[in-house]
């Protein structure tokens, strides 16, 4: 988790809210992949409640949903620290899951970043995380 919060924070510029180089993925919105097993996407909905409350939820959906997964931990995010987080899963030993989170405006901002478990974290699709999630698209 700690390399993944130094990239993050490490990121330069940039408003993308997509990955560099990877490909939409077809029929559904915001999602891209980059054909080796990495997927991306986010997610903007109405919400009623403040950033531990979304901290919360973020957990109890990624464990409910993904059945063995667990917890490796919640972090802010560094390049808009206070307004976001970061909590990282390891799912069926194979894989991380990594679901940034962020409340602005009354709407809850979800990223979803899942790759193989022993694949570096993609610099490309860490900046889209923090773009989507310190400046949440319209």
């Amino acid at each position: 988790m700690a390399v993944l919060a130094i990239a993050l924070s490490a990121c330069g510029g940039g408003g993308s809210a997509a990955p560099k180089n990877w490909q939409p993925v077809r029929g559904e919105r915001n999602a891209w992949t980059n054909g080796s097993g990495s997927q991306y996407r986010y997610d903007v909905a109405p919400f009623g409640g403040v950033l531990s409350d979304l901290a919360s939820r973020v957990t109890i959906d990624a464990l409910t949903k993904n059945r063995g997964a667990k917890w490796q931990g919640n972090n802010p995010l560094p390049a808009c620290p206070g307004a976001a987080g970061l909590a990282t899963f390891r799912l069926d030993g194979r894989e991380l899951l990594v679901e940034g989170f962020a409340v602005r405006d009354n709407r809850a901002v979800r990223t979803h970043y899942l790759r193989p478990a022993g694949r570096r974290p993609d610099p490309d699709v860490l900046q889209a995380m923090q773009n989507v999630l310190c400046t949440p698209p319209a």
